[in-house]
């Protein structure tokens, strides 16, 4: 009789800060089978991967590297963000391993915090995987974009009462502009009050696109309500936050921040501007974007894994 064969999953490894270029080429060959076309914000935030705010695990097989996981260890969500991929064409089961790693590890950061991944919608095999090892669907959010010719955007008149600043590379502006968009996200879905200032500037000045002039800060009657993070990407340019004050909503502030923010971006060559989005923001974000012009251009759902604690 012969023996029984059992198949033999290849180990993980933990990944360095040297495997970042293999992780961005996997991830790139990945967002192009499932959507077409690379994501720069993706590859911003796994390029940013270097520092003990994160957990890196990989599968290597004969061609290379064969699946990464990833975990933001980083106070300021509800959830812990990961990302996990395998090369198109090999069997979701191989990340099985790495899952298991990731959902430790957050367990070892805070075992109270679920872990979220977030995935294209048409990324079927990733997403029944998900659904089988647990996870449930909470929400989608959106890529919305906006495209321009040569002409350059019109800027509206400031609504009354309001003047735009650019940021200061000083401490005491930047602490000012955390607390602003910290504060105006507050209602946000996700947020809590543990991200600090240090870890936020950190992670800005990171991103291979980070550029303070493209920094507004709106001040209403001399008072700052309202700010727009703007950074570039080699195609396009993004506006990474916009956020206004409660009490200051409603009066087109949000507007004019992105109207001056299209029109700079023109001027500097850019002939596309994007942004990420909560569908379900009950701030009327979406509606905002829309009026001046964008559009939703990709789906992103988002999955949920209880914690360990909580299984």
């Amino acid at each position: 009789m012969l023996p029984t064969m059992t198949a033999v999953m290849p180990a993980v490894r933990i990944l360095t800060a040297d495997d970042l270029d293999d992780v961005v080429d996997l991830a790139t060959v990945a967002e192009i089978a499932e959507v077409g076309e690379t994501d720069d914000e993706l590859t911003e935030w796994l390029r940013g991967a270097r520092t003990d705010t994160y957990r890196l695990f990989g599968i290597d097989d004969a061609d290379g590297l064969a699946g990464y996981a990833i975990l933001e260890c980083q106070r300021g969500h509800v959830g812990l963000e990961a990302e996990i991929r395998v090369r198109p064409g090999l069997d979701y089961s191989l990340a099985d391993s790495m899952l298991a790693l990731v959902r430790k590890a957050a367990a070892e950061f805070d075992d109270a915090k679920p872990v979220h991944i977030m995935t294209n919608s048409t990324a079927h095999r990733l997403q029944r995987w998900l659904l089988a090892r647990g996870a449930r669907e909470i929400r989608h959010f959106w890529r919305m974009s906006i495209e321009f010719d040569d002409t350059r955007p019109a800027l509206p008149d400031a609504p009354a009462g309001v003047v735009l600043r650019r940021a200061r590379d000083e401490e005491d502006d930047l602490r000012l502009i955390f607390a602003l968009v910290d504060t105006a996200f507050a209602e946000h879905f996700g947020h809590t009050d543990e991200r600090t200032y240090e870890a936020w500037i950190e992670n800005w000045r990171a991103r291979q696109g980070f550029d303070l002039s493209l920094w507004w800060v709106a001040e209403l009657d001399g008072e700052p309500v309202a700010a727009l993070l703007g950074m570039t990407f080699p195609g396009n340019g993004h506006v990474g936050t916009l956020g206004t004050l409660k009490a200051a909503r409603g009066r087109g502030i949000g507007t004019y921040l992105l109207r001056t923010s299209f029109a700079e971006f023109h001027d500097r060559g850019y002939r596309k501007v994007t942004l990420g989005v909560d569908s379900e923001n009950g701030t009327g974000a979406v509606r905002l974007y829309e009026s001046v012009g964008m559009t939703a251009v990709n789906d992103w759902p988002l999955f949920e894994l209880d914690p360990l604690r909580r299984v």
